[in-house]
């Protein structure tokens, strides 16, 4: 609730996940990851979406694009193996459990 005296009082705001100086892909970003992701018939590295989305005249920083996968990845939807990332359908919330507890992107 908002005070009533007119005066805005300082509040702090939440301290972030995945922002970091540097590395703050925006929405379109997601999103185009994402598609890259899904449309995947193999596991995809680092280097090919970034190619992939200067083919489509989007381009980002790896800092920025390392951050898009980790914040997809933070529900289960992106698995990274030794032949690249791929993008995991909908997982169980036991699968999910499993994914949040491991190591990060």
């Amino acid at each position: 609730m908002y005070p009533s005296s007119g005066m805005a009082t300082k509040v702090r705001a939440p301290p972030t996940e995945y922002a970091s100086p540097g590395a703050n892909p925006t929405l379109e970003t997601i999103e185009y990851v994402r598609t890259i992701l899904r449309q995947a018939e193999v596991p995809v590295s680092r280097n090919a979406i970034l190619r992939e989305l200067a083919a489509w005249n989007h381009s980002t920083t790896r800092k920025s694009l390392n951050a898009a996968l980790e914040f997809l990845g933070a529900d289960g939807n992106v698995a990274e193996g030794s032949k690249g990332l791929i993008w995991v359908p909908e997982a169980s919330g036991s699968l999910l459990e499993a994914i949040r507890q491991s190591r990060r992107l």
